[in-house]
């Protein structure tokens, strides 16, 4: 039978009960650069639907030339409500709309071109709105609304004579932000065909235009300045993964994609990645295609999300208006699992203990038990400067799992560079389990199935004293088994993006796969 002294101070260890006193010990300083309240919010979300509809909804196409008569426009079921509720029934907090394609056709009536929903006389009367009907429907339900302009337009004739188009696009901007509510996101890219008119885009000035009109929006790009393209369009992020980033080293068009997956550890801004990938092979509803499985987005989830990133998930809506049922099916089963297996934490009652608790051990604001605690407001942080830095979770039991969820405070800037995890086997030795380099907002971690009642993490290296907001021990039974982060040469990775320069970055360029 324990003891129960023994048991007690134990427990009074781990959890101790403080009254307040004066002075507290204050938090540590935050690590720059640090996200803004916009992007925290964008770190939150998690999840975001993309909606690709317009013309090549209904010529079966990718990109078409600008020449699509708008009178085939007519979506005899259109209805923003489903497309919205079936967003919300899986797990999306927020969604973008190509209010315009590369066609230049306007899903709004737009006052600088006749090319636009007005002209569409077949779908009531040349009187619809699409963006004015998605908005209002998300914004009914709660959920954010962004746009996708496209700065290429195939259609408008004062494209390629820079001054001009760029007033247009300003124009169109405008239209936007000043008649729909607020938009959490503006979407935009370089991309523009082979052999198209040269055309220099104000970025700088349509960044001003969206800060001004709506401030509160995120702005995206190959290059930021809010949030950056992952620089793949399969929806999956380096297993090193920074927030950080030079946003004027990169360039609209022109980035590099290893440094757009990697980040820079060495970065000067905050501008966190967005993996974007579509349901379908094609970024537009085409009746030949079908859905990727619901595992396969799990698996995009896993590297995605569960890298530090926002996954944007591409779910085109067929010609009738309305997401195809084999779509919802697939959305459905992806919230499921993702329920299945992270409602369920392990160490939901674990008990932790560290060596290490910044203001001595007293100090509850910043102890060890604040990492079973969801979310990334509350933390542990340790004593400044120390080598060792470990935590130690009890799960009471002994218990199968292959998934931890780890988080960082990222309010206070991102730290850790390399880290590894721990198990305990039943002869009471330490066993590497898995290897980990950035953690940031959430990282997944997953690997064979294993079983233990204990296990440590172990934090290698970081930028300043580390800060652990989080810590979740899952079993996903659906997944393949994975080969595991642990089978990497985490130092090898360390080595190669700390030798990165942005000025090296800067000069590499790639070729934009079309969209």
């Amino acid at each position: 039978m324990a003891n129960p002294i023994t048991t007690n101070l134990f427990l009074h260890l781990l959890f101790p009960i403080t009254t307040l006193s004066f002075p507290s010990t204050p938090p540590p300083l935050p690590v720059l650069p640090i996200p803004t309240s916009r992007q925290l919010a964008f770190h939150l979300t998690e999840l975001s639907l993309f909606f690709h509809f317009g013309p090549n909804t209904f010529t079966d196409t990718e990109w078409t030339t600008g020449d699509f008569p708008p009178s085939l426009f007519a979506p005899s079921s259109f209805s923003p409500t489903q497309w919205v509720s079936v967003a919300k029934a899986a797990g999306f907090t927020r969604l973008i709309l190509t209010a315009k394609h590369h066609d230049g056709f306007c899903l709004w009536p737009s006052q600088l071109t006749e090319y636009s929903v007005r002209a569409a006389t077949g779908w009531r009367g040349g009187g619809g709105d699409v963006v004015g009907e998605v908005s209002r429907a998300a914004r009914e339900e709660g959920i954010g609304f962004g746009v996708y302009l496209s700065p290429w337009d195939r259609h408008e004739e004062s494209y390629g004579r820079s001054n001009e188009y760029n007033e247009y696009y300003m124009g169109q901007l405008t239209e936007l932000l000043t008649r729909y509510g607020t938009i959490k996101e503006v979407w935009l890219d370089g991309a523009k065909g082979e052999g198209e008119k040269d055309m220099d885009y104000y970025f700088d000035s349509w960044f001003a235009l969206i800060r001004q009109l709506q401030p509160e929006a995120m702005i995206f790009s190959d290059a930021g300045p809010d949030t950056r393209w992952i620089g793949d369009e399969a929806g999956v992020a380096g297993s090193t993964c920074w927030s950080l980033f030079n946003h004027t080293d990169a360039k609209i068009g022109g980035t590099d994609p290893l440094y757009s997956q990697i980040g820079d550890p060495f970065g000067r801004d905050w501008v966190p990645a967005e993996c974007d990938v579509s349901i379908r092979p094609g970024w537009f509803w085409h009746a030949s295609e079908s859905p990727k499985s619901a595992l396969t987005l799990l698996d995009i989830y896993y590297k995605s999300v569960g890298r530090n990133c926002l996954l944007l998930l591409n779910v085109p809506p067929n010609s009738s208006g309305l997401i195809s049922d084999e779509d919802v099916q697939v959305l459905q089963e992806f919230a499921e699992l993702r329920i299945a297996i992270f409602s369920n934490n392990l160490a939901k009652h674990a008990l932790v203990n560290t060596s290490s608790v910044r203001g001595g051990s007293s100090a509850s604001h910043f102890g060890a038990q604040n990492v079973l605690e969801e979310g990334i407001f509350t933390y542990w942080a340790p004593e400044a400067n120390l080598t060792d830095c470990t935590l130690y979770l009890d799960l009471v039991e002994s218990k199968s799992f292959n998934v931890l969820q780890v988080q960082e405070p990222i309010h206070m800037g991102q730290r850790i560079i390399e880290f590894h995890v721990d198990v305990m086997n039943g002869e009471g030795e330490w066993l590497r389990l898995v290897n980990g380099t950035t953690i940031g907002y959430k990282r997944l971690l997953q690997f064979h199935t294993v079983e233990s009642q204990y296990l440590r993490l172990v934090i290698d290296k970081a930028r300043a004293d580390p800060l652990v907001a989080f810590i979740g021990v899952y079993i996903d039974t659906y997944s393949q088994p994975a080969e595991g982060p642990g089978q990497t040469d985490i130092r090898q990775v360390i080595r190669r993006i700390t030798k990165m320069t942005s000025k090296a970055l800067a000069r590499r360029r790639h070729r934009l796969t079309p969209m």
